[in-house]
């Protein structure tokens, strides 16, 4: 019996669980109650891994933006490293990672806001921005604003995250759809080849 607590009491568990909730109710939301409900775990239990319900918003949001700028710097053409990317958007979440980042509004510690704040333009933002940097000198991309480019493809992204289930089709189909539609534009290509 005890390791089968211990074992439901991993932080990974924690933070995997915890992202669900967070995802599907935002910030204020969830509530430690539920979280330790959902983790089958007690509140001391929780308390020892994080600090407080904010120490944990912080580190499953650093946690899963972990690895992001990785899509982007595997070899490959503009087009892979793109669809890359928004496969592992689509894949990570279930709900528009804006609204997350919103959540960003209800930290006190200016410290917390400051982790994430990092962590988002280190793991998501700076690659991303790299991609179309390497787009622009290659001459597949026209050139401007990096940031707008980059902001752009986010958005793009961030509207179908979660319409793959609706309408049955594949993240890697959506995310090849919508990479194609930045690159060549409404007139020129389909969202669902």
């Amino acid at each position: 019996m005890n390791e089968i607590h211990t074992e439901r009491a991993n932080p990974e568990r924690i933070l995997e669980e915890s992202w669900l909730l967070f995802q599907q109710k935002g910030y204020r939301g969830v509530s430690v109650d539920e979280i330790c409900l959902q983790c089958e775990l007690t509140k001391p239990t929780l308390y020892y891994y994080f600090e407080d319900k904010e120490d944990l918003f912080v580190q499953v949001l650093m946690h899963k933006l972990k690895g992001f700028h990785k899509a982007g710097e595997m070899p490959g053409t503009l087009m892979e490293k793109l669809q890359r990317t928004a496969v592992s958007i689509l894949d990570s979440f279930q709900t528009e990672y804006s609204s997350l980042l919103r959540d960003r509004e209800h930290l006190k510690r200016a410290e917390n806001l400051k982790k994430i704040k990092d962590a988002f333009h280190a793991e998501f933002f700076q690659p991303l921005n790299e991609i179309m940097r390497s787009g622009i000198e290659s001459g597949e991309i026209a050139d401007q604003n990096r940031e707008m480019l980059t902001l752009a493809f986010l958005g793009i992204i961030n509207n179908f995250i979660g319409r793959g289930k609706e309408t049955e089709i594949t993240n890697s189909v959506l995310a090849s759809g919508l990479t194609d539609l930045f690159l060549k534009g409404a007139g020129s290509s389909r969202i669902i080849p």
